[in-house]
C-alpha cells in the first residue's frame, strides 16, 4: 500500500483544523473543520486559494440563510430543506456550484442546533469551515508541494522512450496490426495526461508569477512543444499504421530512405529531451545541417511515389496515403525543429538549468 502526498497533506490537515477548534476552547465545531479540511485540498496551490474564497463565502451565505430562515420559519425537517434547496439556488445564481456540498452542510449542521443558541453557533460553524479551508491551503502549499515539472518530464520520457519503439517496429514491418491499434489508444492518453499535468504547471507557476515570472513562461512554454512533438509522433505512428499496407509495398530502396530520415528524427528527440536535462551540451542537436542532402532525396522519391502513374490509374487512396505519410514525416520535423529553438533558448537564458532525476515508471 502506498501512501501518497495528497493522502498525507489530507491526514496533516485533518489533523490541524480538529486540533485548532480543541485549542480555541470550542471543541464541539471540530468537526464541521475537520470536513471542510477534506473538501477543500486541491492539486495546485492557485486552485487551492480559489477554493479558499470560494468556500470562504459560500459559507458565510450558507450560516446566513440558515440563521434567517431558523429565526422566520424555525428549524423542522421542511423548513432545513426548503432552507437547503434555496442556498443552491443562491449558489447556482453567483456562479458556486464547484462549493455546494459543504455549504449546505453548514447549513443544515447550524439549522440543526438549539434556536436560542443558533446566531452564535452559526457564527462558530462558519468560522470552523473557514479554518478548515485556510489550514488546507497552508498545508498544501507548505507541506510537500506537487512537483509538477519532474512528473511531467518523467511522463514525457517515458512517452517519448515509447514513440520510438513502435516507430521503430512500424518502419520495419515488425508490428502487428491490432496490437498496435491499442497501443495507439494508450499513448493517447499519456498525451492527455501530459496535457492534464501542464495545466497544473501553468495553475502553479501563475500563482508564483512575481516569484520568477520569465523563467515559468519559458518553462511552460517548452514543455507545451515537447506535447506537441510527442503528438506528432503519435501521428506519424498513427499514418503509418494506417498506411502499412502501402507503406510495405513501397520499393525497398524508398523505405530505407524513409527509414532514415524518421531515425534521424526520433534520435534528434531523444537527444533534445537529453539537452533539456542537462546530459547534453545547447548546440550538439543540429539535425536539420545533418543529412541535408537526404533530406532532398527523401523529398523528391516521396513526391516522385506520390506521382507514380499506376496509383493515378487505379487508385488515389493510395496517392494520398503517401501524401498523408509524408504530411506526418514533415510535421514531425517542424515540431522538433521549434522545440530544438525553445530548449536552446531555454538553456542559454538559464544557464543554471536544474536536473530532474526522472523516474521511470512501468506502463501499467
Amino acid at each position: 500500500m502506498k501512501i501518497g502526498a495528497r493522502t498525507l497533506k489530507t491526514g496533516i490537515a485533518i489533523l490541524i483544523s480538529l486540533a485548532i477548534p480543541f485549542i480555541l476552547g470550542f471543541p464541539e465545531v471540530s468537526d464541521l473543520a475537520a470536513i471542510s479540511a477534506i473538501y477543500s485540498l486541491q492539486p495546485s496551490v492557485k486552485k487551492s486559494f480559489g477554493v479558499v474564497k470560494e468556500r470562504i463565502l459560500a459559507n458565510t451565505l450558507g450560516g446566513i440563510v440558515a440563521v434567517l430562515m431558523s429565526l422566520a420559519l424555525g428549524n423542522s425537517l421542511l423548513t432545513i430543506a426548503f432552507a437547503s434547496a434555496l442556498l443552491i439556488a443562491i449558489l447556482h445564481q453567483v456562479k458556486l456550484d464547484s462549493v455546494i456540498g459543504l455549504a449546505a452542510v453548514t447549513l443544515i449542521v447550524i439549522m440543526l442546533t438549539e434556536k436560542d443558541a443558533i446566531v452564535a453557533d452559526a457564527i462558530l460553524r462558519v468560522l470552523a469551515t473557514i479554518i478548515g479551508v485556510v489550514v488546507t491551503f497552508f498545508v498544501n502549499t507548505l507541506v510537500l508541494p506537487p512537483k509538477y515539472d519532474k512528473r511531467l518530464l518523467t511522463k514525457i520520457d517515458n512517452v517519448t522512450d515509447e514513440l520510438t519503439k513502435y516507430t521503430r517496429a512500424s518502419l520495419r514491418k515488425n508490428s502487428q496490426f491490432a496490437i498496435l491499434k491499442e497501443d495507439l489508444k494508450w499513448i493517447r492518453k499519456e498525451l492527455r495526461s501530459m496535457e492534464q499535468l501542464l495545466s497544473l504547471l501553468i495553475d502553479q507557476n501563475s500563482f508564483w508569477y512575481l516569484k520568477k515570472p520569465y523563467s515559468s513562461l519559458r518553462v511552460v512554454a517548452v514543455y507545451r512543444q515537447f506535447i506537441e512533438a510527442s503528438k506528432a509522433a503519435c501521428h506519424l505512428i498513427s499514418a503509418l499504421h494506417k498506411s502499412e499496407n502501402i507503406y510495405n509495398h513501397f520499393p525497398q530502396n524508398t523505405r530505407i530512405i524513409i527509414r532514415e530520415r524518421v531515425e534521424t528524427l526520433m534520435s534528434a528527440h531523444e537527444q533534445i529531451l537529453m539537452k533539456f536535462n542537462g546530459r547534453i551540451m545547447p548546440d550538439d542537436v543540429n539535425f536539420i545541417a545533418y543529412k541535408a542532402s537526404l533530406r532532398k532525396t527523401f523529398m523528391t522519391t516521396f513526391f516522385s511515389e506520390a506521382s507514380l502513374e499506376s496509383y493515378m490509374k487505379n487508385d488515389y487512396g493510395q496517392s494520398n496515403s503517401v501524401i498523408h505519410l509524408m504530411s506526418a514525416i514533415l510535421e514531425y520535423e517542424e515540431e522538433l525543429q521549434h522545440l530544438n529553438i525553445l530548449v536552446r533558448s531555454y538553456i542559454k537564458h538559464h544557464p543554471g538549468i536544474y536536473r530532474i532525476n526522472l523516474e521511470h515508471t512501468e506502463r501499467d
